[in-house]
């Protein structure tokens, strides 16, 4: 199974009681469908908020149309559509969160119910200093780290800091959109550091696409791992293996108690 866990919704759903035109919804439908198409068999909308975490945050998703073609993981009861697997000719649809976090003190809000309501949550660290704290388990919700891959950072990717990310099962996002949009160079440049520091192991590709054209078939991803050095094997994975790793992480977070009793069964991603 291949998986693009990163489908952006725009961002006028990232504010408390956000919504959509129904223009937007429709291309974010056909986006899916055309992810679909070229053989992805799970994707994630994902919510971009800045700050805080609020209940109000998890408003936008009442206002999700039905797509075709689909299932989607929050419009039945969780537990029994986590046991599900994903039709034939379907596509399961997930919601993920990413916060883009300057200050210690906003990660915190990511230790609570809202955001278990996600099937993945992501941190955008803007200094090193948050980094860390994306890395070492300070906040109890960290699936994955999403750093900007068409800006500089400001900041080094340190491998000691990355391995404690990995050794807690968080995941590295390397999504290629912003190649497509012109930051080509700075995205090689933050690419290869991702590939360098994790060595492929807990990294996951995704698309960042906003429209359909800008979708690309999972084997056309994996390809970029040439110019980064990257195994083909492990270029593979990061599209597969390693992207349901990072689904699993957030499912064991959310249905175990103290990561010992598991409530549910695991999710059939």
């Amino acid at each position: 199974m291949f998986y693009d866990l990163n489908i952006p919704l725009p961002e006028a759903a990232g504010k408390p009681n956000g919504r959509l035109s129904g223009h937007e919804w429709a291309q974010i439908a056909q986006t899916i469908e055309r992810a679909r198409e070229l053989g992805y068999s799970v994707v994630a909308l994902n919510q971009t908020i800045h700050g805080r975490l609020t209940p109000e945050h998890l408003q936008i998703w009442d206002t999700v149309p039905q797509f075709a073609n689909s299932q989607r993981s929050w419009a039945e009861a969780r537990a029994a559509d986590a046991r599900s697997s994903v039709r034939r000719g379907e596509i399961r649809v997930l919601r993920r969160l990413t916060a883009v976090i300057s200050d210690a003190t906003q990660g915190h809000s990511l230790s609570g119910a809202p955001a278990n309501e996600y099937d993945l949550v992501a941190v955008q660290p803007t200094s090193e200093k948050i980094l860390l704290a994306a890395c070492n388990g300070t906040w109890e919700a960290v699936d994955m780290v999403a750093l900007d891959m068409g800006s500089r950072w400001g900041f080094l990717a340190k491998q000691k800091i990355v391995a404690q990310a990995l050794a807690l099962g968080v995941s590295f996002e390397v999504a290629f959109q912003p190649a497509l949009e012109g930051a080509r160079q700075q995205w090689v440049c933050n690419a290869s550091n991702i590939v360098r520091v994790t060595r492929g192991q807990g990294m996951v590709w995704t698309s960042g696409a906003r429209q359909p054209p800008d979708i690309r078939t999972p084997y056309d991803i994996a390809n970029l791992g040439n110019a980064l050095q990257l195994n083909g094997d492990l270029s593979k994975c990061a599209l597969s293996d390693n992207a349901r790793a990072a689904l699993t992480h957030a499912f064991t977070r959310t249905s175990t108690l103290r990561a010992v009793a598991s409530i549910h069964q695991e999710a059939a991603y």
